[in-house]
């Protein structure tokens, strides 16, 4: 998957389609079984979130420092979360306001 071009499946993708599986089982739209389905797959992507976690955290600090974000990243077999994108650009958006501000 390539986060460059906003392709695949991302934690904000996961987030919302849980939800939505929550109101479709409450509606009756879902099956009992299709959701326990579901929950099973959720659990699968914690558990690898947190394995990914882990992995960074017990890389050597210093190690880290000689690494770029893309090469931990890859290693981790994690993408930026849209969030974050949308976090970074926010913060780009307000550093270039106080640029411009005048006074």
């Amino acid at each position: 998957m390539n986060n460059n071009n906003n392709t695949g499946i991302t934690l904000v993708d996961v987030r919302q389609q849980a939800l939505n599986s929550i109101k479709e089982l409450k509606s009756g739209e879902m099956d009992v079984k299709t959701a326990r389905e579901i929950r099973e797959f959720l659990k699968v992507i914690v558990d690898t979130g947190k394995t990914q976690v882990d992995f960074l955290n017990a890389i050597p600090d210093a190690i880290k420092e000689k690494m770029g974000e893309e090469q931990i990243q890859a290693m981790a077999g994690t993408l930026k979360d849209r969030d974050a994108e949308l976090d970074e650009t926010l913060h780009e958006i307000e550093q270039k306001n106080k640029t411009y501000k005048i006074g």
